[in-house]
Formats: C-alpha cells, sequence, structure tokens
C-alpha cells in the first residue's frame, strides 16, 4: 500500500496547497444568466424543426437544381444584431425582392461575436447543371455555368450598396433532407454563440409573400409531452374561468372564448402579452379555483 492510500487525510487540500477563487454572488450571476442565454429552448427547438419542414418543402416546390444556399457577410466586423438587421432589411427591400423573392434566412453569431446570414434562395435558372461540387471545394470554378456566374457577378455589384461584403451562391449538392438538416444546425451555432443583446433577435426570417404555398410550418405549436399537456389542462381552465369573470361583466352579448379562437380573442380581451402576464395565474389555476371559485 502506497503512503498515499495510507492516509486518507493526503487527499484533502492542506493549507500549502492550490487554491481556488471564491467566486461572487455577482459571477456566479452572470456565469448563470450565460448558460440560460445558451441554453437550447424548446422555442429555439421549435424554430429549428419549422424550419427543417420549409426548407424541405423550399426544394421540393422549386427544385434542386433552382435552389441556392447564400452566405452573407458583412465588409466590417459587424456584432450588434440590430444593425445586421437593419442592413438586411435594406438588402431584402431594395434587392432580394427583385432577384431572390422567395428565401429562406438564418442568423448565426460566430465565437467570434461576428454575425452572418445564411439563406436558402429560389432562382429561374438552373445553377446547378454541370458543376463539379469537387472542383468547387478545391476553388477551381470553371465547371459553373453562365447562369450562376450571371449571380455571382449580381451579387458582387451589388451587396456592397447595402453594407455587406464577401458573398457565396453554391447550387444545394445535398437532397432535400439533408440540406434542411444542415441549415438548421445554425440555429444550434447561433443559440452557442448568443449574446445579451440577440433577446427578441429573430433567428429565422422568410420572404413575405402570401402566395408562397412551400411555407408548411410556423414555430407556432405545442411539442406533445407530459408538460405541455399539463400547460394545456390548465390553460382551459383558466379561459373558462375568464369566459365566467367576462360574460359577468359584458352581460349577454359576449361572446364565449374558444379553443379555435382564443390566442386572438385573448389578444383583443387582454394584451398581446397574455401568456406572459397571467402565467404565474395560469400554472396556480387550481389552486385559484379552490379557493375562489367561480364567478
Amino acid at each position: 500500500m502506497s503512503a498515499a492510500n495510507s492516509f486518507p487525510c493526503l487527499n484533502s487540500n492542506n493549507s500549502i496547497g492550490t487554491r481556488q477563487p471564491i467566486e461572487t454572488r455577482e459571477v456566479l450571476f452572470e456565469r448563470s444568466k450565460i448558460q440560460k442565454l445558451n441554453e437550447f429552448s424548446t422555442s429555439n427547438r421549435k424554430s429549428a424543426y419549422a424550419l427543417e419542414l420549409n426548407v424541405k418543402s423550399f426544394i421540393e416546390k422549386f427544385g434542386i437544381n433552382h435552389v441556392g444556399f447564400l452566405t452573407l457577410t458583412f465588409k466590417d466586423h459587424v456584432t450588434d444584431a440590430k444593425e445586421a438587421q437593419r442592413r438586411f432589411n435594406s438588402l431584402r427591400t431594395n434587392f432580394l425582392k427583385k432577384h431572390y423573392p422567395n428565401y429562406i434566412r438564418v442568423i448565426e453569431r460566430t465565437k467570434s461575436g461576428r454575425i452572418h446570414y445564411h439563406l436558402i434562395v429560389a432562382t429561374k435558372e438552373d445553377i446547378r447543371r454541370g458543376l463539379n461540387f469537387q472542383e468547387i471545394a478545391k476553388r477551381n470554378y470553371q465547371s459553373a455555368n453562365l447562369s450562376i456566374r450571371m449571380h455571382w457577378q449580381r451579387l458582387r455589384n451589388n451587396l456592397d450598396k447595402y453594407g455587406f461584403g464577401r458573398a457565396e451562391l453554391l447550387p444545394v449538392k445535398t437532397n432535400s433532407k439533408g440540406l434542411a438538416r444542415y441549415v438548421a444546425k445554425y440555429i444550434g451555432k447561433h443559440i452557442n454563440n448568443r449574446q445579451e443583446c440577440d433577446k427578441g433577435v429573430r433567428l429565422c426570417q422568410t420572404s413575405i409573400d402570401k402566395r408562397a404555398f412551400w411555407k408548411v410550418a410556423t414555430s407556432h405549436f405545442s411539442f406533445l409531452s407530459k408538460g405541455s399537456a399539463e400547460w394545456r389542462r390548465k390553460l382551459a381552465l383558466w379561459v373558462d374561468w375568464l369566459n365566467q369573470y367576462l360574460a359577468y361583466r359584458h352581460g349577454q352579448d359576449f361572446k364565449p372564448i374558444t379553443v379555435d379562437d382564443y390566442g386572438e380573442r385573448l389578444k383583443q380581451e387582454l394584451c398581446p402579452q397574455w401568456a406572459f402576464k397571467n402565467r404565474e395565474v395560469i400554472k396556480n389555476i387550481d389552486f385559484v379555483l379552490r379557493t375562489h371559485g367561480t364567478f
């Protein structure tokens, strides 16, 4: 038996050992904030799932030869999400709307803090025909056809007007399912590097077009789980309780809120943030009904 194993006290710290710095409450609080900021929340998972469905539908709608993967970077070191969005809005209004009216956009904050945009865009021309992806990976672009070269030139001639720098547009190499998963990963990358100022920034954005039948999903849905089922049960009790109150307040003219219209009706009757402002009451509705009863 070794000396170290003979004396258990040797496993403990002594007065001359290396002491770990004591973290203050402020340091622990800041670390907790960062950890929460970089958590892949239910909302983020919904966005990623909706993105996968929409990318798949997008490629099936336009055809793989007419879809490009466009990466946009800024010519300067942009780290402010609001400034990045301001420039993108200008690009969208003055350039994308004309040349790429159908797109899906994802934001990515890199480890350095710099912001990039990744887009799936539809093109009228076949930009994939004849392209040798292996040669492209070696930066040999001789196999690129005239159509995609036209797009490259147009991007070079216009992006700097809106504060953007280098852009890369390439055809889709894989199938729709593979690309959908590849693009959705950028949400995870962004979440891992997200900063406090990124709160409220939309991770994904699609072109504004009511005729865009390829949009098959939004992030406004609920995953099926015990927690979500319990929330829906309590929400139903709360809405029923609220209906009694509103009927008492408005009289016979009041039309009850139902499962089909509760989203819009609650915005009208209460406020757009009704779920956030009433979440504690909804969570404790069983207790409320036991102690206060119905109206």
